[in-house]
């Protein structure tokens, strides 16, 4: 179902159209409350127009660009933690209000399904489609503020809006109970085929509660939920059609959307005017003239990236050569960021200051370009495919499942059993096992931060592990690259942006507008 479709309001609904005979029909802006939920065509796009509400991480400064993985230039104020519940960087106020715009409609969807002039069978899948999308935009809430307002009805003007927030704990149970139902309600199937590929299935509320479930047990210890979920999304992958897909690199490809690895993705369409994920991200020389390299991979977890016989580079026997930093490294390394050498689409990629892919006016600041999610298919030059080349961003996928299973398993005392969760996620790269006894919780969370790298799901990582100081509170490092003639490159590590990190930083401030609006979202969250 490809789909991103475009946004306009009338009457507090939002109504998207793609067919030409039915856009022919009436004008858009005509089309009242009762028109909608007459017709069950009109309602589908209202459905269909809440999928393009669900988060992205193609549309600019990605959610990794707060950690140590990425560095933006948009974000100082984040890095140094100067900012003020006043005054949130626009990318924290857009998450709380784009999260809640998103939950009213999902709510109008709800109210209003069961006044369809269509079938039980479609009022249900649709709705339970809606009732995900709620899900995971709550999901999305508390990962950035915690305790938030859990609203389930559409509030009206003469209603009392200034609601208070529901603990984390209660969003939790709330979002599993609406997974649950959705899976035992089995309206919903494991896949799709067809047009309808891309939209909520069962295995994908098992996989959102399995996300929510790992994150709220280092909160609460309740291991033995997290551990349950994610197995409960492995006990389903034969029916549904899961598992890692074979080339790690190119299961962002638009060639290979939908493959067995997806579990849910935010769909995007062919040339869609408002996905830049290629203009934002690849350096000068591999875009036209405008943004690029918005998000830039850090030295810090370049240096993450272990050797390809398993051992990190500062071990002894890694064989890694400071001449050559990035030889024979985890094939996961090649296939996510760009560096001094490396090739892409034929292009061998010359990132010494000055030179046509790093130059004065565009440069890289910490030396490193992102390749992973770009589809080297695309060619931003050719102006007549506009900004995208189409290709999905995946939002749960298989891969992260297992090792979601790794860690409840770890922290369960299911060493071994943990052990293997993780070595199917190594095997698939060719990376060396663990061997038996080696497992840890380090090594888990290693895996994780390689395995996971500028998907969305760091900054939630180093929080709920408590890692506050050691990776948000240390500088973001680049690398300089110097040559003095024709003599051999000389690659030093160099700091490029101070950070400072403060215990209040494990969660972000409701922004304080906001809060004079309604009082009752006192207080805010602690030390804001």
């Amino acid at each position: 179902m490809k789909r991103y479709l475009i946004v306009f309001t009338l009457l507090l609904l939002v109504v998207a159209g793609c067919k030409k005979d039915f856009l022919d029909s009436k004008p858009l802006d005509k089309y009242s409350d009762e028109d909608v939920w007459r017709d069950s065509t009109l309602a589908g796009l209202f459905l269909n127009n809440l999928y393009a509400t669900l988060p992205t991480q193609f549309g600019g400064t990605m959610t990794d660009a707060y950690t140590d993985e990425l560095y933006s230039s948009g974000n100082v104020s984040i890095y140094n933690g100067t900012f003020l519940a006043s005054s949130v960087p626009y990318s924290i106020s857009n998450a709380y209000d784009y999260s809640y715009t998103s939950i009213r409609r999902c709510n109008i969807y709800l109210e209003n399904v069961n006044r369809l002039p269509a079938s039980t069978a479609f009022k249900k899948k649709t709705a339970d489609q809606a009732r995900f999308i709620r899900a995971f935009q709550y999901a999305n809430l508390i990962n950035y503020f915690g305790s938030v307002p859990l609203i389930t009805h559409a509030q009206n003007l003469d209603e009392n809006l200034n609601v208070a927030r529901n603990s984390y704990q209660e969003v939790v149970n709330f979002i599993v109970a609406e997974m649950d139902a959705i899976n035992t309600g089995a309206n919903l199937p494991y896949k799709y085929t067809g047009a309808d590929v891309g939209r909520v299935t069962r295995g994908a509320a098992l996989a959102l509660k399995s996300r929510v479930l790992l994150y709220a047990a280092s909160y609460n210890g309740e291991w033995q939920k997290a551990y349950d979920a994610a197995k409960a999304v492995v006990a389903v992958a034969g029916s549904a059609g899961y598992g890692l897909f074979p080339k790690y690199g190119e299961m962002f490809f638009s060639a290979n959307d939908n493959n067995t690895e997806v579990i849910f993705d935010h769909q995007y369409k062919q040339n869609f005017q408002g996905y830049n994920v290629h203009f934002y991200n690849l350096p000068w020389g591999l875009v036209p003239p405008g943004p690029n390299a918005l998000n830039q991979p850090t030295q810090n977890i370049v240096n993450e990236y272990e050797m390809a016989n398993g051992k990190m580079i500062t071990e002894s026997g890694s064989g890694y050569d400071e001449t050559k930093p990035y030889a024979n490294r985890d094939p996961r390394f090649d296939a996510s960021i760009l560096y001094d050498g490396s090739v892409y689409t034929g292009v061998k990629l010359d990132f010494k200051p000055g030179s046509n892919f790093n130059p004065d006016y565009a440069a890289l600041t910490t030396g490193y370009a992102l390749r992973k999610m770009e589809d080297p298919a695309f060619n931003p030059f050719d102006m007549s495919a506009s900004y995208g080349g189409g290709q999905n961003n995946i939002l749960i996928r298989y891969g992260e499942i297992l090792l979601n299973l790794a860690e409840a398993s770890f922290e369960l005392g299911q060493t071994e059993e943990a052990r293997t969760y993780v070595n199917q996620v190594r095997a698939r790269v060719g990376m060396p096992p663990v061997a038996s006894g080696a497992i840890s919780r380090d090594k888990i969370r290693h895996e994780r931060t390689i395995e996971l790298a500028f998907e969305g799901t760091r900054l939630w990582d180093i929080r709920r592990w408590k890692l506050g100081p050691e990776k948000l509170g240390t500088p973001l490092n680049g690398i300089s690259i110097t040559q003095t003639g024709n003599g051999p490159r000389v690659y030093t590590q160099v700091k490029v942006q101070d950070r400072n990190f403060d215990p209040k930083f494990y969660l972000f401030p409701i922004y304080q507008t906001e809060i004079d609006k309604n009082p009752n979202l006192k207080p805010n969250n602690p030390g804001w």
